[in-house]
């Protein structure tokens, strides 16, 4: 039986209020061969659209909630290969071919190694940790940048139509079926959740919240817990 090869790629990204940050990811995936660029915005005003529009990027307009958002641009996708990603991140140049040879060889799920655009102590251990947590208990988060190929995300019902933990969701029925496969590249993602709010105080939030979820607590009382206190507004998700 021939192996899969899988050739077209679509980058999935959603979006809410990130006319500071879209252009830029956009511009950095431009050029790539066989790549398609999908941005589902959940209702912008800040000129987002524009910014997608002008930047080369395909736009699906939905209702807003990063689960949603998710599931709505991977509806339009046409490549054999989905990789979601956060509006502010940045990749490394490799990313992606990295993920079609993975993907060549079987792999069914996966992320890539995390990297803060910040490099200090605390967050270097942040992103080991997470890299971890992803390698070893196959808990892949959005800000690692989550691929798949288009059957298993079908075979696992996609993302489930949350505003908050939909990353969570899809690692855990995703690791039921196979582990995830990490690739060696790495995501550069920022910041500015931790500063806005506090370092420790949102590390520890973000830990409370994982407890929680495994624990089985509703969804509308997690959300509750980490928006106590304040909580960034576009920050939809917890990594």
């Amino acid at each position: 039986m021939s192996r899969f090869i899988p050739t077209k790629v679509s980058v999935i990204i959603p979006t809410l209020n990130e006319a500071e940050t879209i252009g830029r990811l956009i511009k950095s995936l431009s050029g790539i061969p066989e790549l398609e660029i999908i941005v589902s915005d959940g209702g912008s005003t800040d000129g987002t659209v524009q910014q997608i529009r002008q930047s080369g990027g395909v736009v699906v307009q939905s209702k807003p909630g990063r689960g949603v958002q998710l599931n709505a641009g991977a509806q339009v996708a046409s490549g054999d290969i989905l990789f979601f990603l956060h509006a502010d991140s940045q990749l490394q140049g490799s990313v992606v071919a990295r993920i079609r040879q993975s993907v060549s060889k079987g792999t069914q799920w996966g992320c890539c190694r995390l990297k803060f655009d910040e490099d200090s102590c605390f967050f270097r251990i942040l992103a080991k940790t997470s890299d971890w947590r992803a390698r070893y208990l196959s808990m892949c988060y959005g800000d690692q940048g989550i691929y798949c190929t288009r059957t298993f995300f079908d075979s696992v019902g996609g993302f489930p139509d949350w505003s908050f933990l939909e990353d969570l969701e899809f690692s855990r029925r995703a690791r039921r079926r196979v582990k995830a496969c990490v690739i060696k590249d790495q995501i550069n993602t920022s910041t500015r959740r931790f500063r806005k709010h506090g370092l420790w105080r949102t590390f520890w939030k973000m830990q409370g919240v994982k407890v929680l979820f495994a624990l089985g607590f509703p969804l509308s009382y997690i959300e509750r817990f980490y928006q106590a206190g304040g909580r960034e507004k576009e920050c939809q998700r917890v990594s």
